[in-house]
């Protein structure tokens, strides 16, 4: 290659990151305005009509920490006509089931069944979990909550009244936690409130496909004409082909007006990155290339360094510089977005949040590489599981084969 092919091929490499940050600012502004206008601005119930339908709520469960009870309890007390909850424990030994039998006696006038025992053949365990509940449901309407969420009635009637229209077969919330104290709690609060909000609002606005799985309600009518909730239990990422799907069916999606409200108790640095490890492999292997080469051209850090390499190179901009000045203004369009998702007083300090945001920053890198090493080993609770075909196909992995990948 001669000096001027190689001079044109930098040139190309350094507009890479200006195309980025004309994307991210165009989800920073389409998000912040969505999370201002759309937000917490429930719609009327009113126009449903004349009579609600009943709601089957999928509770899958697995274990117990201290704020499951008060979890699961938000969804006893809804304060909605008809509605029955099926919680889902994978084995008889499971001491969520003693919690379940307490609720049923503190709420006797709640239609609450207990399924213990999943369907075999399916090594999804959250579908392997909930599909003999769902096969037994009586209601149209199915509400799959996860044992992380508070519930609440305005939830509830938001998402209904945006299911009512024929176009629309699924409402999700947008993942978001509750007020908890420490450091990790604010780290966990930013990552959903800043970074993951920022890519779910502005893809929902531009009709891209973007779900977690949650909180989320659908009509089986619906889910039926894709195979049933059994078919995607061949996938660890089940929300994501449940959405691809219908999505390929024509059929809309919607973002429920109040984001979900993850209630865990003693959140922990390590568990945070863990979990963060898991759903970047499975990203990784379903979307390699937007996943691996994309999606860190849409964090702070990475995009930060390579665009102060292209300013220093294309316009003389001293590097350091021009690093400090994108890091003090993403972290400033975070905070703004973190507020207006948060919808209040915000439960830590402004010092506290300056802390955690470069933390949760720093870690994304670590991660990033994390998750590179046996990309395709994905633990999910007490399993390994191991991902081939682009994440659609898996099987259990045997942990000691796994120190030969």
């Amino acid at each position: 290659m001669d000096e001027v092919a190689q001079y044109y091929l930098i040139l190309v490499v350094a507009l890479l990151p200006w195309i980025s940050y004309a994307f991210v600012a165009t989800f920073f502004f389409l998000s912040i305005f969505y999370g201002r206008c759309r937000l917490y601005h429930p719609s009327d119930s009113q126009n449903i009509g004349d009579e609600l339908p009943g709601i089957t709520i999928l509770k899958p469960l697995m274990g117990i920490d201290p704020y499951l009870e008060s979890n699961l309890e938000s969804h006893f007390t809804l304060q909605y006509p008809k509605f029955e909850i099926l919680a889902c424990v994978a084995d008889d030994q499971d001491p969520a089931i003693t919690l379940v039998h307490r609720l049923q006696e503190r709420y006797p006038l709640v239609d609450c069944r207990l399924f213990i025992g999943g369907k075999d053949g399916i090594v999804n365990p959250l579908i392997h979990n909930m599909s003999p509940a769902y096969e037994s449901s009586k209601y149209d309407v199915v509400w799959v909550s996860t044992s992380r969420i508070k519930a609440s009635t305005e939830i509830l009637l938001d998402m209904v009244s945006k299911l009512n229209s024929h176009k629309v077969a699924l409402v999700h919330q947008m993942p978001f936690t509750t007020d908890q104290e420490g450091l990790a709690a604010a780290i966990e609060k930013i990552y959903f409130g800043a970074s993951i909000a920022k890519y779910y609002l502005a893809f929902h606005m531009l009709g891209i496909s973007c779900f977690t799985g949650m909180s989320y309600l659908m009509r089986k009518v619906h889910l039926e004409d894709i195979n049933g909730i059994s078919y995607f239990g061949q996938f660890l990422a089940e929300d994501f082909f449940l959405a691809k799907h219908l999505h390929e069916k024509g059929f809309c999606h919607q973002v429920a007006a109040i984001p979900a409200q993850q209630n865990v108790a003693s959140p922990s640095i390590v568990a945070y990155k863990d979990r963060m490890v898991r759903w970047l492999r499975l990203r990784l292997n379903m979307m390699p290339i937007t996943a691996g080469f994309l999606e860190p051209l849409g964090e702070s850090i990475p995009l930060g360094i390579f665009a102060s390499w292209s300013a220093g190179f294309l316009f003389g901009i001293n590097p350091y510089i021009w690093f400090t000045c994108h890091v003090l203004v993403w972290f400033s369009l975070d905070y703004i977005q973190l507020k207006g998702i948060q919808n209040g007083q915000l439960p830590f300090s402004f010092p506290m949040y300056a802390v955690a945001w470069i933390i949760r920053e720093l870690l994304y890198v670590h991660v990033y590489f994390e998750a590179l090493c046996n990309v395709q080993r994905v633990r999910w609770g007490k399993r390994t599981y191991f991902l081939s075909n682009f994440g659609k196909s898996l099987r259990i992995a045997n942990e000691k084969s796994l120190l030969h990948i």
